[in-house]
């Protein structure tokens, strides 16, 4: 029975380390990206189209993936779709190409949104059931980690031994999460041959096993949350060097410690806590964090705004996807996932979009107080959902 409720397991360990080689790979490149295009020539345009490219791309595969997930083989899909990213980063970090950039850059997507859904679809089948808002969060910590380290490792990297060095590093930490993933003992979810051949015949392309219903709602939550950190991310550095407010790269720094911090003291609360217990204080966060954002004019209320949004992340994320998780039978987790993560990833690409609209026509401090309004409306429905749900289980 003690062996049985074990979390840090062969299994699982393996899963945590491919997410951190991957997660240091993403972290490490993406702030020198549109450098490294703008060296090859390419115009502001292009440089915005290649920062956006992985998030399309990415949230375009999430419906396939899910399908995917719950159809075939789950290892396999980690360790294909994980060298996809490996050997398209290589690629384009080898042939000073603006074409290959591009045509790259949107596989490296494609092969991170497959193989993300697949990953956290392993760890729900490879942890204790009663432990698993437990193993979703600190599987998370894994990118936050790499939050705070990537970015400075990549502009010190290319910075020292130029661009090119940097990603050929970055696409050796991706075959490094390829070795992982070929080492993971997969054990879990196939089941019978008799269940085997039941998936066989129900591997038939429909709404229903492209997206989960249920949880359309709960992914719009998330995308108002991943606005809010879209948004901020884009935007921060030159709406505080409009204000003249230096040394904003402290807010990112305590953002990402904090969020650490918040992970990991609160995972084991995550199993205990109901899911209006972590998203209420997450919304009070959320919004709090955006009224400080744009009205400051220091930068201690700035890195105040970091600590007080790594709540809003640490707090919203992992409950989110633990309940997705747990709303569906087994058999439905690699639909869940990639309908949850499709939030995820709209809110993270359509932030920046309006936001710079918005910056462009109202300025920087009407573009954060409109980013309260999808908070807003999505609290709004989440107090509705709870309301339903109590009063049909009275």
């Amino acid at each position: 029975m003690e062996n049985a409720d074990r979390l840090w397991t062969r299994p699982y360990l393996l899963l945590m380390a491919a997410n951190l080689f991957s997660w240091l790979s993403y972290n490490m490149v993406t702030p020198i990206l549109t450098g490294y295009t703008e060296t090859l020539g390419g115009s502001v345009s292009v440089c915005g189209i290649v920062g956006g490219l992985f998030a399309f791309t990415s949230c375009f595969c999430r419906p396939v993936s899910g399908f995917m997930a719950d159809h075939y083989n789950r290892k396999r899909m980690l360790s294909w779709f994980t060298l996809v990213m490996a050997v398209s980063q290589l690629v384009y970090s080898v042939i000073p190409s603006i074409p290959a950039v591009l045509v790259f850059r949107g596989i490296h997507g494609i092969g991170f949104g497959i193989s993300s859904t697949a990953g956290l679809v392993l760890v729900s089948e490879c942890v204790p059931e009663r432990r698993m808002g437990e193993a979703v969060s600190y599987y998370g910590v894994m990118s936050v980690v790499t939050m705070a380290a990537g970015p400075g490792l990549g502009i010190w990297l290319s910075g020292t031994a130029g661009y090119r060095s940097c990603m050929l590093i970055s696409s050796c930490m991706l075959f490094c999460a390829f070795a992982a993933t070929v080492l993971f003992p997969y054990r879990y979810g196939r089941g019978t041959q008799k269940k085997r051949e039941a998936l066989k015949r129900q591997k038939t392309f429909s709404a229903a096993s492209l997206v989960e219903t249920k949880l359309i709602g709960l992914t719009c939550v998330n995308a108002s949350f991943t606005m809010l950190n879209g948004v901020v991310s884009a935007f921060l550095v030159v709406s505080m060097a409009e204000r003249g407010i230096e040394g904003v790269s402290w807010h990112f720094t305590v953002n990402a410690a904090v969020l650490i911090f918040s992970r990991i003291a609160m995972a084991k609360l995550v199993n205990r806590w109901s899911l209006a217990k972590n998203l209420y204080p997450a919304y009070l966060c959320g919004i709090l964090s955006l009224l400080l954002i744009s009205g400051t004019r220091s930068l201690t209320v700035l890195v105040i705004a970091g600590a007080v949004k790594a709540f809003a992340q640490g707090m919203s994320q992992p409950a989110l996807q633990t309940e997705a998780l747990r709303t569906v039978p087994p058999k439905r987790r690699g639909v869940a996932c990639s309908t949850m993560y499709i939030g995820g990833d709209l809110g993270q690409a359509l932030g920046p979009m309006i936001g710079g609209m918005i910056a462009q026509n109202a300025g920087y401090v009407r573009m954060y107080l409109f980013f309260i309004l999808p908070l807003a409306a999505t609290l709004l429905y989440f107090i509705f959902r709870e309301r339903k749900l109590s009063s049909f289980r009275r």
